[in-house]
């Protein structure tokens, strides 16, 4: 058997409500394509793994955890894509975004590709477009964090280098992105959303409340170069157009009733 193309790993953990959505939007986005979906299960007694168990399409590694983190990196080390994506429990991709973010990367020989972000309500309702299109320096990831991670792709020599920061519960994808832009990681970015992402009472950062974890400990954000360096981002995003809606947004979406349904917003409004 020939190895995938790309791996998608999702941790979960009771995740009951959401996860069918999720695993309907993989096998829709990638369908065609040679790939896996793996899904790294922490203990669920909710349902979530009765579900899973039934799903022959999918990777299951099941067993205690240490968090999200220690979780995904449990997933990416069994990975045997060439190309991975973390997308959470909550999470789903859009068909033709992710597919021209996957041309995108493969063409232009970067290390990874980001994309700006459909925001939705917990009735899978349209919030706003998170529009993050301007390739951020190692600088920019130490005032803010430069992309979501259901909206990015990258080459597993990436994750193999640096690991995720299994200490941490909810910060710990910037950790891992500013450890990553250290590095040299070289970004690329497309405007057609990848990801889709979901705001909702059970996430963990809600359940969690106030976990005082900082990904910025090190950083005084209020130093001259970090205030120049935000200014200019800001410009550089103004200039390359991130702050002007596109006219017509089109997206598709799983629903409860499990079809892939495609919806048009004209003039979407734009989260900053």
């Amino acid at each position: 058997m020939t190895n995938p193309d790309i791996s998608i790993v999702t941790p979960v953990f009771n995740s009951v409500r959401w996860i069918e959505l999720c695993v309907q939007s993989v096998r829709h986005s990638l369908k065609g394509r040679n790939y896996e979906h793996i899904v790294v299960d922490g203990g669920s007694t909710d349902g979530t793994l009765e579900y899973l168990k039934q799903q022959k399409d999918i990777r299951l590694i099941e067993g205690p955890d240490q968090g999200m983190y220690d979780a995904l990196n449990k997933g990416m080390a069994t990975a045997r894509g060439r190309v991975l994506g973390h997308l959470n429990a909550d999470e789903q991709y859009d068909r033709a975004g992710l597919n021209r973010a996957l041309e995108k990367l493969k063409q232009s020989g970067a290390d990874a590709v980001f994309s700006p972000t459909i925001m939705l309500d917990e009735h899978l309702n349209f919030l706003y477009l998170f529009n993050q299109i301007t390739v951020p320096r190692p600088i920019d990831a130490d005032w803010h964090m430069p992309v979501q991670t259901c909206s990015l792709l990258y080459l597993r020599e990436i994750w193999e280098r640096c690991p995720y920061p299994a200490e941490y519960c909810v910060v710990g994808d910037h950790v891992w992105f500013r450890r990553q832009m250290k590095l040299g990681l070289k970004l690329v970015s497309v405007r057609k959303p990848i990801g889709l992402f979901t705001w909702h009472q059970d996430d963990i950062a809600k359940r969690l409340g106030s976990h005082g974890e900082n990904a910025l400990t090190d950083v005084n954000r209020k130093t001259l170069r970090m205030r120049i360096a935000k200014l200019f981002f800001r410009l550089r995003k103004l200039v390359l157009g991130g702050c002007l809606p596109p006219l017509q947004l089109s997206y598709e979406i799983m629903t409860e009733q499990k079809t892939g349904t495609r919806r048009s917003i004209v003039l979407p409004r734009l989260g900053f």
